[in-house]
């Protein structure tokens, strides 16, 4: 029986070690793996929204980020520092923005064929590319703001800015907000002490929001519904920053040691809803947004603007019903014909208005 000389097959097995992982080498070879791109684009800006009548054409200036260049990426070209288009949302007040339609780069245009008499949209356009998209940056309330929303019908809608005073305040306690009864105390105690600091009522501060770990409290502080005398919502945070930023004592030892305390307030701009009838037809002639019908109120302020025209001091669009840039007889009989007209949705208008 032959014995095998190990050392002689050292050589072969070594050569079959090395073959075996050139095999694996390229068996593991692959395709270049896309990154994520975490630069969003520049937004779009100059939003307008125009009623042609048949539709609503929605305009825009361009993101400065609307222009390619490439770079290589495997065997082909990838776009970089650009955008893949852009996207058109249509929002009803009190409904989330609903995405109606995209666009190309380059294109600066969007014709939304929704018509339906009375209502008022609010439109936004986004610049998005493969793994960002782009709000608008627009401060509410302001003309860059109104332009993008268009009423369907009537006049221009009524605006009202709500700004609403809210805050993020952090203490060094730790609070296990999966206890109900913990979280409640906890919060019970932190309204009573903000209150009793500002000289409010409880009732108007509401806690939004308790994160665990460094405990952290989200806030709002309304405004008094009636004039009790007591500060705005916007003078009683205000008047909270500054006593915490006051170090020469801590008003809040009896819940924990503040870490933090940041003005988190928006402005939220509120459409006002164009009077209608039983019917859903717009009545133009209910001015004063008193009462539930087109009444002597109404007919008072008309009668002060009759005879203006465009141009004139004092001239106001809105008692224009039948649009010729003067307040005439064809408005004056408009108006006769509303009149005693009820106001099915005058209640909700009242409410927005804080009538």
């Amino acid at each position: 029986m032959s014995v095998i000389n190990r050392r002689s097959m050292l050589p072969t097995f070594c050569l079959a070690v090395l073959a075996l992982a050139s095999v694996r080498s390229d068996a593991t070879t692959s395709d270049p793996v896309r990154s994520i791109d975490n630069i969003a684009p520049a937004p779009a800006t100059e939003i307008h929204a125009l009623n042609t009548g048949s539709e609503i054409l929605v305009t825009w200036t361009a993101s400065v980020d609307d222009a390619q260049s490439f770079t290589v990426f495997g065997d082909g070209f990838v776009p970089t520092n650009g955008i893949n288009g852009y996207r058109i949302y249509r929002a009803i007040q009190g409904t989330d923005p609903e995405l109606i339609g995209t666009a190309n780069p380059g294109v600066i245009e969007f014709a939304d064929a929704v018509v339906v008499t009375g209502t008022t949209y609010i439109y936004s356009v986004r610049p998005f590319d493969t793994d960002n998209e782009t709000l608008p940056e627009i401060v509410a309330g302001s003309a860059e703001d109104l332009a993008r929303i268009v009423s369907l019908g009537g006049s221009p809608p009524d605006i009202v800015i709500v700004r609403r005073a809210k805050a993020r305040m952090s203490f060094d306690v730790a609070i296990d907000v999966t206890d109900s009864a913990a979280l409640e105390t906890f919060s019970a105690d932190f309204i009573a002490l903000v209150a009793s600091l500002l000289g409010i009522d409880p009732a108007r501060i509401s806690v939004t929001s308790v994160t665990q770990g460094s405990t952290i409290v989200d806030f709002e502080i309304a405004d008094e519904e009636v004039d009790t005398g007591a500060p705005a919502a916007d003078a009683a945070l205000s008047q909270l920053l500054a006593i915490v930023a006051d170090d020469t004592e801590d008003e809040f030892t009896s819940i924990g040691p503040v870490l933090n305390l940041g003005d988190e307030s928006t402005e939220v701009v509120i459409v006002i809803p164009l009077p209608l009838d039983a019917d859903g037809n717009i009545v133009l002639s209910w001015f004063s947004r008193g009462g539930t019908t087109v009444g002597f109120d109404d007919f008072f302020l008309f009668a002060d603007n009759f005879g203006r025209a465009q141009g004139d001091e004092g001239y106001d669009g809105s008692f224009d019903i039948v649009a010729n840039s003067q307040v005439d007889f064809d408005d004056f009989f408009r108006f006769a014909d509303d009149f005693g007209k009820p106001i099915a949705n005058a209640s909700e208008i009242q409410a927005l208005l804080g009538q």
